[in-house]
């Protein structure tokens, strides 16, 4: 269940009004619910079974490679969740929207796009 961020804060520094922080902040926590519903779907794929009917070696190796790339995705899925925690806990305690590296203004169009930022475009240069 995702978690819900009763008061939004950004950090004084950060560029961010009240109705972008709600923008922001909505992002995250459907993009979370989103990835949580996927994990629930890939942990259902990579549990299928390889059926002892199957003639084809070519079938059973689909099936293989098609679990691994679903372990594969769930691990990206569950680290993306991480960092969107960890922006909803930045929202919360009022150090959201600053880089981590460089105590910045992260730009709310960056943030759009990727709300769980921790750094500016600048940062990673």
């Amino acid at each position: 269940m995702a978690r819900e961020v009763k008061r939004l804060q950004a950090h004084i520094e950060a560029e961010l009004s009240p109705a972008q922080l709600e923008e922001l902040a909505s992002r995250l926590v459907e993009k979370r619910c989103e990835l949580a519903e996927r994990v629930v779907d890939l942990e259902q794929q990579a549990l299928i079974k390889n059926d002892c009917s199957l003639a084809d070696a070519a079938d059973v190796a689909s099936l293989q490679d098609n679990r691994l790339r679903a372990r594969g995705m769930i691990e990206q899925h569950q680290q993306i969740i991480k960092e969107i925690d960890g922006a909803l806990g930045r929202l919360g305690s009022g150090s959201y929207g600053v880089s981590e590296t460089t105590g910045e203004p992260i730009a709310y169009d960056r943030l759009m796009v990727i709300p769980w930022a921790r750094t500016g475009t600048d940062d990673e240069t």
